[in-house]
Order: C-alpha cells, then structure tokens, then sequence
C-alpha cells in the first residue's frame, strides 16, 4: 500500500474555503490596474466602478472559469520531449541564484557572483530528478549596471536544456524573458513547444498591477502557460490565523485564474500560495517556519478540488546554516510536496528564510526528494516479498544471507540508499569528518567536472548574439565571462 494523501482539511472544510472564497471575491472584490484587463472582465460579467479599479466577480463567473481551466499542462526540453505538469504529477525544480549563497569553504552566507549562476544551472541540467530549473529575476555581486540581468539570463539559457520558470520583476525583463523563449523554440511558434512558464501574481491583498496583467497578457498572447503566484503575510497582508492565509491565498489564486481564462479560455494556469507569517516583533516575514507544512498541505488539497495543477515549494529553511534546524525544516516542507505531489515543486536548494541556497543545499535536496519518493511508494505485501516459504524452510535460527529473495533483492530499490546519507553509522570509519555536506560537494564537484549542457550549437550562438545586441551602452557594463 502506497502512503495516503496528506490532508489537514476535510471536504466540507474545503468547500467551505471555496464558498468563503466567492463571497470574498463578490463583496470586496479585486483592485485591478490594467484597464483592458478590466475591461475584459467587465464584458464577461463581472461588475466594475464607473472612475475605480475595483472589479467584483460573481461567483457563475468563476466557476465558470474553473470549468475551462486544463488540468494539465506541458513544457519542453530542447530535445523536444515533453515534461508534463497535471494535478497527478511530481516534477521538482532548482535554483540558480538567489540573493545570498551560502559559501562552503567559510559555510557563511555571501553575495551571488555570475559564476554561480553557471554552477547551479548546470547542476539543475546535470541532476536526473530536477525536471526544471528556476533563476531568480536578481543580478550578480560582479557584473555592474543593467547587464548583470543580461549576463546571468544569457548564462542560464546556454547552460541547461530543461524547462524554465520565469518570474519577470519588470516590463523589460519581461520582454528579455519572451525574446529568450523565442530563441529556445527554435523557429517553433511558443505555443506549440513552450520552453518556460511564466509567473503572474497578485500583491496580497487582492491586488493586480500593471505590470503583473502585462506578463498574464503576454503569456495568453504567446501560448505561455502560467503560474499563479500569491504570498499572503498572516498578521499584516492576511489574517494572522492559518485559515485566513489559506482563504486569501485561494481568493488571489481564483482571482488569476478567472483572469487568464476571461482572457483566453483553456489558458494553462497552476495554482500556487506561498504563505508566510509576521513576527510581530520584529516586522519581519517568515517565510518558512516549520508548521508552515499546514498550509502547504491545505493548499495541495483546494489545487486538487480545482483539478488544477499545482505550482509550489518544493522546499525551504529559515536557516542559512547546515544545522539540525534545517534538516527538521527541510524533511517537513518536503513531505507533502512528494506524497501529495499534484503538479511542479520549484526550489531544490532553497535555504536562509526564501533568501539563499547552496550548491550544496540542491544535492541534498535532490537525495531527500528520493527518499520521500521512495517513504511514499509504501510497502509490498505481496507473496514474493513475504517470502513466507523461506521463513519456514529455514526456520527458527536460520540465514537468509544466501536466501532467493536476498539475492533477487541485493541491487534492487527496496531499500533507499542515497549517495549523501551515511549508512554506516556508527562503523562509518570517519563518522566525524564524513558529513552530508562533505559528501554533497563532492557529488557537486564530481557532477560538473563530468556534466556537459546539451544545448544545442545553434541556440548558444543565437543567444550570444542576442545578449549582444542587447547589451547597454555606458560605463557601467562589462563583458560576462564565457558561459560555456
């Protein structure tokens, strides 16, 4: 028997999130900035202000728009072969930089630097069970002015064949983002080989900018699929209860998806909420305290009451360091993300509240991502694995060394052993100075002294090119190093 769906919610609990969710978006309704995107609602029904932004959507409307969303959607490696994303998927994503990484040799988070984003994206390309890579919209520590952006997209592009996720943090990274997809489709229209998807959000509360209905534009324009993207802040943005997140977390994501269907029905779009909390003493978010596991599972389950595919973390810590906090931290986010799955997990390496990774950090991820894997698929109870004839053949005091099924058994994946855990103990001949972060850079090292990005020749040249061309003019760039 495999390991049953993790729920914190039961069905009357999530129609009733649903329910509550309606009446949010019919009542209050959502402030919109983008008049044609205003303007397309209003024509599909839903009532606006004569001189405001505010739209209020009735609740035929959205179900109407849930009815016409896909349950899945595909994007593609250079190869052309499809990775799909539906609510009945599990496909994990990495990280290539982000705005801190935490160094090994002094173990101490630093500044990102171009030659990171090279490293990490061509770890995500060499690693069998990341399925896609993620690089934050951010420039490196070394590349000065408005080309560090440049650099590290042009770094990110020529050094993976995977899918993409890109989150545009503005109109001209946008238009970076959607030159660069068409580059990567090689002469393919976007819509029919969609190399990335792109993220659109809400500011919590209930808040759609300019910039963030352009990307949604665009994506539907192009053929893009698209990834909801909320991030409600109990105690400041949300209500500072577990419900009241999830509840606007699941109005936002409503909101989005009646949006992108108002524009185009069938429009691809995943659900996504990334909750967080405020420490009211301080101000600040916490993006990753360890019961935050509640509102990941409770989100997985109102995706799949959608039948919408899933977009969301895969992982995370508050810590930047290698502690046990971490671990605990880690082992918990994960958990619902590799039983429940649903969809797309982005953020192998994810670390420091949201804030940093590690090269590291990714490795790890990528054992732990097997082993929940593996905690999921169960036990096998069936005759073969009983093995009830041995036991009595054998009997009281017998070896099952030499038994069949230890030999049919011996290279098999009953048993999970991954490259970065000890599975020695306590024999271990250098327990002390063998950790899982010693043996995680040396898998890192070993990985891209040997890895090389199959991108194709021709895609590499017509990148170069582009970054050319649109390289700024000033003293304030440099030339990138060579990505390849």
């Amino acid at each position: 028997m495999k390991l049953s769906q993790l729920a914190v919610l039961d069905q009357h609990e999530i129609e009733t999130i649903h329910a509550r969710s309606l009446k949010i978006l019919e009542e209050a309704g959502v402030r919109v900035h983008d008049p044609k995107c205003r303007a397309a609602l209003a024509k599909a029904g839903a009532k606006t202000e004569a001189n405001g932004e505010r739209v209020y959507l009735p609740g035929p409307l959205v179900e109407q728009c849930l009815a016409t969303a896909p349950s899945r959607f595909s994007l593609y490696r250079r190869d052309g072969t499809a990775v799909e994303i539906s609510v009945d998927s599990r496909i994990f994503g990495s990280l290539v930089i982000d705005p801190w990484v935490i160094d090994y040799p002094t173990a101490k988070p630093r500044r990102p630097v171009l030659a990171d984003v090279i490293r990490h994206t061509r770890l995500g390309d060499a690693l069998e069970n990341v399925d896609f890579l993620y690089r934050m919209d951010m420039p490196p520590e070394d590349v000065l002015g408005d080309f560090g952006y440049l650099a590290t997209l042009e770094a990110f592009l020529v050094n993976t064949s995977k899918p993409m996720l890109a989150a545009p943090a503005s109109r001209q990274s946008l238009e970076h983002w959607l030159e660069a997809a068409e580059i990567l489709a090689d002469g393919r229209l976007l819509a029919e080989r969609p190399p990335l998807a792109l993220c659109a959000p809400v500011t919590t509360p209930l808040t759609f900018h300019a910039l963030n209905a352009e990307i949604m534009k665009e994506a539907v324009r192009w053929g893009l699929p698209l990834c909801a993207q909320t991030e409600p802040i109990a105690g400041t943005t949300a209500p500072l209860s577990f419900a009241g997140g999830l509840l606007m977390g699941n109005c936002e994501n409503l909101f989005l998806v009646t949006m992108a269907q108002v524009l185009k029905a069938g429009t691809p779009i995943a659900y996504s909420v990334g909750n967080a909390l405020t420490d009211l003493a301080t101000g600040r978010v916490v993006f990753y305290s360890a019961d935050k596991v509640l509102w990941k599972i409770a989100s997985a389950q109102m995706a799949r009451f959608y039948r919408l595919p899933l977009e969301g973390e895969a992982t995370g810590s508050l810590v930047g360091c290698y502690d046990t906090q971490n671990g605990i931290e880690q082992a918990l986010h994960m958990l619902p993300s590799a039983v429940n799955g649903g969809g797309m997990f982005n953020g192998l390496g994810s670390c420091y509240n949201a804030c940093g990774m590690s090269a590291e950090m990714v490795v790890i991820h990528s054992e732990v991502v097997r082993l929940m894997e593996r905690i999921r698929e169960g036990l096998d109870v069936g005759e073969r694995m009983l093995d009830v004839d041995s036991m009595i053949a054998l009997g009281p005091g017998g070896c099952f060394l030499e038994d069949p099924l230890t030999l049919a058994m011996l290279r098999s994946g009953e048993f999970f052993a991954g490259d970065c855990f000890n599975q020695l103990g306590e024999r271990s001949p250098n327990r002390y100075e063998d950790s899982m972060l010693a043996r995680a850079h040396a898998k890192v090292e070993q990985l891209l002294s040997t890895h090389v990005p199959t991108v194709p020749e021709r895609i590499v040249e017509e990148v170069h090119r582009w970054v050319l061309r649109r390289k700024p003019l000033g003293p304030s760039s440099v030339t990138a190093p060579e990505p390849r």
